[in-house]
């Protein structure tokens, strides 16, 4: 009798809950959710940019950078400085000329110059002139340490003479004059040019007197000069003029 009434509770719990199953409405699924909403953003209209932009249209965008002014240049050291070129004389100091010329050192020959400075030359001659063989040493003051220079110069001329006497007379045909040129000695003042060029080329023109040192140095040995003759005498053996002219080159 107990166990039916167990059972009857039971049935009458079970259709109590299946009728309120029934009764009760089905619950709504739920919604879906909403898309997400995407916001657009419109750039704003760029202007065109005007024709002539001077040089205050836009802004600086930076500072303008500082200039600092260059470094001054490394000095050289003072033997790698351009050096000026040296006087021509200092350069080449030594010349060969040939000579021609009257009561000059060689007469007619060779002679040489040597420029212990840019200021003082020696020239040292030989040759052959109307006094016979004739050897002459001469030194010179150059104004200028130019190409070309005047100098002023004094020297010494010794002449060998002429063993055999000679005939000079203006009239041979009717008398004789002859003469003998003897061993001489001359001290000569000259004043002249003397160029030296870069490349070598040496011109040198002097005129000045020479003076007969010490006794008469022409001998007559028959006959008596005129006066004509005993100028020529002495423009040709005795106190004379001094022309000459040298030409040659100048070694390094």
């Amino acid at each position: 009798m107990r166990t039916n009434w167990r059972w009857a509770l039971t049935t009458a719990l079970l259709w109590s809950a299946a009728a309120k199953a029934v009764q009760a409405p089905a619950e709504p699924a739920p919604a879906p959710a909403p898309p997400p909403v995407t916001v657009r953003i419109d750039p704003p209209p760029v202007e065109p940019a005007p024709a002539d932009q001077g040089p205050d249209t836009l802004p600086a965008l930076e500072e303008p950078p500082i200039l600092s002014p260059p470094p001054p240049p490394a000095t050289a050291p003072p033997n790698a400085e351009r050096r000026r070129p040296l006087p021509v004389r200092a350069e080449r100091r030594l010349a060969l000329l040939g000579e021609l010329g009257w009561n000059s050192l060689a007469g007619v020959g060779p002679s040489v110059t040597f420029h212990a400075h840019p200021h003082l030359s020696f020239d040292l001659g030989a040759g052959l002139g109307a006094i016979g063989g004739k050897i002459g040493l001469r030194a010179r003051v150059n104004v200028l340490k130019n190409e070309v220079t005047p100098f002023f110069g004094a020297g010494l001329i010794a002449g060998s003479g002429w063993d055999a006497p000679a005939n000079i007379a203006s009239e041979p045909e009717n008398r004789e004059l002859n003469v003998k040129v003897l061993p001489s000695l001359f001290a000569q003042a000259v004043t002249g040019v003397d160029w030296t060029s870069r490349d070598g080329f040496t011109l040198v023109g002097s005129l000045g007197y020479a003076f007969l040192l010490g006794r008469d140095n022409v001998e007559i040995i028959t006959g008596e000069p005129n006066a004509e003759e005993r100028k020529g005498l002495d423009a040709a053996f005795r106190s004379s003029l001094v022309i000459s002219i040298a030409i040659g080159y100048s070694f390094r």
